[in-house]
């Protein structure tokens, strides 16, 4: 609103400023055209009526004196002057013209007295004054421009002069019709100076306001614009210089921006990392604690010798199975922490997927022997993939563990590989057992284990399949597990 208010009081400003200088430039110039009027169109009518003198001595060049009267009539009546002749005796010749200021003679053809008629009332006075040798004439005008000529007639060989002074009626009427119109001419003045006023006010102003309304635009961060001016003034640079700062600050902010959402995305990715590691260690803590705890107790009674543990022989074999999970479960932490932190060396080679696997269930077989479950494999030879053996052939071991651990004795294990779309992919499933819906999402996590009371007769430490994960990831594979009619299926797919 202020900014509103603000360009709207410079419109004023400029129109009220214009309307000034254009009544003072258009006062100044009806002043000039009053002043100049009369003196221009004297001279017009001078201009006008010498060409017509001009063209008179030719005619009389070509008349003689007798007949030259009724041309001077025919020049008076067109011109609308005055004229005299004079002849080389210094007196005014009689032409008999009618219009054309004429002697006046006594009753005996004397010059009675010096003055002379003025045809059609005029008025203009001619006065004569003889010298001392009686043949010198002055010839004086009332404040008029008198044009003379000298005329030769046809027949005569005597040079003639002809005066002729324009009418002032003429200019007069001019004048005065200039003073009629005067307040006319003031109000149309007026009105012009208005209108030119308004409408170049508006011309300045209306970029100013736009360029004004980008600026506000610009200051709250809003870049969705584009200033339309194209004038070549200095107006039209301010308006295409907004628009080339609106596009590099836009893609400064663009990319401001993306650079933000990068870094609170890595932020929390770290976050999620840390969290991730918290969680690790206070389960990793907890799984080594119970294991610890009994291997304290047992070798505290044996120590003693208190009642059951006198059998030294028989819990020192059980304190060395809880120091070999102890140790598995340290192993698996290792390798998991060396994968985070990217020291495990990754060397990259191709890789027979279906040897890898036929490899690990021959090192495998004793144990499906020991659970009697029975393994039925289908492998299609020449499966290459790209990756690190040892983690590949880790994690393979791993989905077999898992699934003889996790089937009942008789169960069968069945193993595939080959191709599913055109990716390298094996399957993994173990018959006899299912797992809850909800428990589904979580098994790749760490530590986690759907049966609660997490007994170590029924299971592992809960970090396989996590470690399986890890491994795969690096790989560019993924890894699902899903329920079937008659039990539960493991899926890795590496990349095509």
């Amino acid at each position: 609103m202020l900014r509103r208010k603000l360009a709207e009081s410079l419109t004023a400003r400029i129109f009220l400023m214009t309307t000034l200088i254009l009544l003072c430039a258009g006062g100044i110039t009806f002043g000039f055209i009053a002043w100049a009027t009369p003196i221009t169109y004297t001279a017009v009518l001078s201009d006008d009526l010498a060409r017509q003198v001009n063209a008179l001595v030719d005619e009389l060049a070509d008349t003689t004196f007798e007949n030259c009267g009724p041309v001077l009539d025919a020049f008076l009546r067109d011109s609308g002057a005055d004229a005299m002749l004079v002849g080389p005796d210094g007196q005014i010749a009689d032409t008999g013209s009618q219009f054309a200021i004429q002697p006046v003679f006594e009753d005996s053809g004397a010059v009675t007295s010096p003055g002379y008629t003025v045809g059609r009332g005029s008025a203009v006075t001619y006065a004569t004054e003889a010298g001392d040798n009686g043949d010198a004439v002055t010839v004086t005008t009332s404040q008029q421009a008198t044009i003379t000529a000298d005329v030769r007639f046809a027949d005569q060989d005597s040079l003639y002069t002809l005066y002729v002074t324009p009418r002032i009626e003429a200019e007069n009427l001019a004048v005065q019709a200039l003073c009629q119109m005067a307040p006319l001419l003031l109000l149309v003045l007026l009105t012009f100076s208005l209108l030119s006023a308004l409408a170049y006010s508006r011309y300045i102003t209306r970029p100013i306001v736009r360029l004004s309304g980008i600026a506000g635009k610009m200051a709250k961060l809003d870049f969705n614009w584009t200033c339309p001016e194209q004038r070549r003034d200095e107006i039209g640079k301010l308006g295409r210089s907004l628009n080339e700062m609106s596009h590099r600050l836009s893609a400064a902010l663009t990319e401001l921006e993306a650079a933000n959402r990068s870094l609170l995305g890595e932020v929390e990715r770290e976050r999620e990392l840390d969290r991730q590691r918290m969680e690790f260690f206070s389960a990793a803590s907890h799984e080594l604690k119970t294991p610890i705890t009994i291997l304290k107790g047992q070798i505290t009674g044996m120590l003693e010798g208190v009642d059951v543990y006198r059998d030294r022989d028989k819990y020192l074999l059980r304190s060395l199975q809880v120091t070999g999970r102890m140790e598995k479960l340290i192993r698996e932490m290792l390798a998991i922490s060396r994968m985070e932190s990217g020291a495990t060396p990754a060397e990259q080679e191709p890789v027979d997927l279906s040897a890898l696997l036929e490899r690990q269930i021959n090192l495998d077989a004793e144990l499906f022997h020991q659970h009697g479950q029975r393994l039925v494999s289908d492998l299609t030879p020449g499966i290459i993939v790209t990756g690190a053996p040892s983690l590949l052939g880790k994690a393979v071991g791993n989905l077999l563990s898992n699934a003889a651990l996790y089937s009942p004795e008789g169960a069968e294990i069945r193993v595939w590989c080959g191709l599913i779309a055109g990716s390298p992919s094996l399957t993994v499933e173990n018959t006899g057992a299912q797992i809850g819906e909800e428990a589904l999402p979580h098994l790749f996590e760490a530590f986690y284990r759907e049966e609660v009371s997490r007994n170590r007769s029924t299971g592992g430490s809960g970090l396989g399949l996590y470690l399986v994960r890890m491994i795969l990831k690096r790989h560019g594979a993924t890894c699902t597990i899903e329920n079937t009619e008659d039990g539960v299926r493991a899926t890795a797919r590496f990349p095509a």
